[in-house]
């Protein structure tokens, strides 16, 4: 015989649901702003630059060859449109012990936030500079395996780059990973520096040769695949968290794409990563939430003279890939994969906001409930003179 007293035990629910953890947003320190106000309305935002002047020699007495000038046109149309919403129904906000509309409509806030700042940090396209392994005396075009050896260089070839294009030491910034932040940390150790004097000026974490230092999750990966060979079939490619499968019959999974020539499939695995949420004869799509994701963050170009496949993707911090493929020689090249750490001058991309993130609640008339809708309309540019004030730092992300 035993006593079952469970039925009396009570239980206990939290004041508060989890916390939800959201990257920290860096745009509204770095980017330009200013247009906002004059911008309320209108949808396109025009700044020309000028052509170069050529000076001469001059001989006394002489004519002076009269140079003809021209104006460039430079313009940028705010169309960048994101939204989230979702329905609370009454009877769930009176028996939720839990404010529903304000947990989800923050989330919100945060997710939208965060889409503009990646849009941000993905200028370093843009950017007239880059500093890689071959300016801190290696190799060219491979990414830095940042070190507390090397970390100085770094950021002293950053500054140079700056400098060459006359470009003032002046409001700088640097937005940075945590890998980075890391590796700046151990560099500082015991040494007598003055790295975090001003560390909270501007929401700076600290101040480093001359750069206010911001830490984000949200900085630029990319990564190059060599395929050149026809993969076999249930041969994988992973990026982040996807595991693409390589097919000879297109089935029904998610994440399949069709094996065809080495060309073909690299197309065909492109064409995935760019519309995933298609289902097609070379592809399955992919599933909703990962769709999601994808659509707004990570894209593919298929280059079949180099016989590789290039993948960007903003908003990760650090891109992850492997690959399963039958040929020894088709692999993520480790040099090429590179986090795209942002310093330049303060004010260099143009950040327009029409209409910021914010909540507004909707009647739905045929439920008693409301519908929670949210939005931004934006656009992101750097201008020909922006892109002067920009250096893409290019960091190898696999030694991380």
């Amino acid at each position: 015989m035993s006593n079952s007293f469970s039925a009396d035990f009570p239980e206990i629910w939290a004041k508060e649901q989890q916390e939800i953890f959201y990257k920290e947003n860096v745009a509204m320190q770095v980017a330009d702003t200013s247009f906002k106000s004059e911008m309320s309305f209108w949808d396109t935002l025009n700044r020309p630059y000028r052509s170069a002047n050529a000076v001469q020699s001059y001989t006394r007495g002489t004519a002076i060859t009269i140079n003809d000038k021209t104006d460039t046109q430079e313009q940028l149309s705010v169309n960048k449109q994101f939204a989230d919403g979702f329905y609370v129904d009454d009877f769930d906000k009176i028996q939720s012990r839990y404010d529903l509309i304000a947990a989800y409509a923050r989330d919100g806030w945060e997710y939208l936030s965060n889409i503009v700042d990646s849009d941000v940090l993905g200028e370093y396209v843009n950017a007239a500079s880059t500093v890689d392994d071959g300016d801190i005396g290696w190799t060219a075009g491979n990414g830095i395996a940042l070190s507390t050896t090397n970390v100085l260089k770094t950021i002293s070839a950053a500054k140079k780059s700056l400098r060459k294009l006359n470009i003032s030491a002046t409001d700088l910034f640097g937005v940075i990973s945590p890998e980075f932040e890391d590796i700046l940390i151990q560099y500082g150790a015991g040494r007598d520096t003055t790295m975090w004097d001003n560390a909270n000026q501007k929401g700076a974490v600290m101040n480093f040769y001359g750069f206010d230092l911001y830490v984000s999750n949200q900085t630029s990966g990319t990564a190059v695949l060599t395929m050149a060979t026809v993969p076999t079939a249930t041969n994988t490619v992973v990026i982040n968290w996807v595991t693409f499968t390589a097919v000879t019959s297109i089935g029904t999974a998610a994440w399949n794409f069709l094996i065809g020539t080495a060309d073909a499939t690299r197309a065909n695995l492109a064409g995935l990563i760019n519309d995933p949420t298609t289902t097609s004869s070379t592809q399955v799509a992919l599933s909703t939430e990962d769709a999601k994701v994808f659509a707004n963050q990570i894209t593919a170009t298929n280059d079949n003279t180099a016989d590789t496949l290039t993948v960007i993707a903003k908003w990760v911090g650090t891109l992850t890939v492997s690959e399963t493929l039958a040929a020894a020689a088709d692999i993520w090249t480790a040099v090429n994969q590179v986090q795209h750490n942002l310093f330049g001058k303060r004010w260099a991309t143009t950040l327009v906001m029409q209409s910021d993130a914010r909540p507004q609640v909707k009647q739905v008339p045929d439920k008693l409930g409301v519908n929670i809708l949210n939005g931004v309309l934006y656009w992101v540019k750097t201008f020909a003179d922006g892109a002067k004030k920009l250096v893409d730092v290019h960091i190898k992300s696999s030694t991380f």
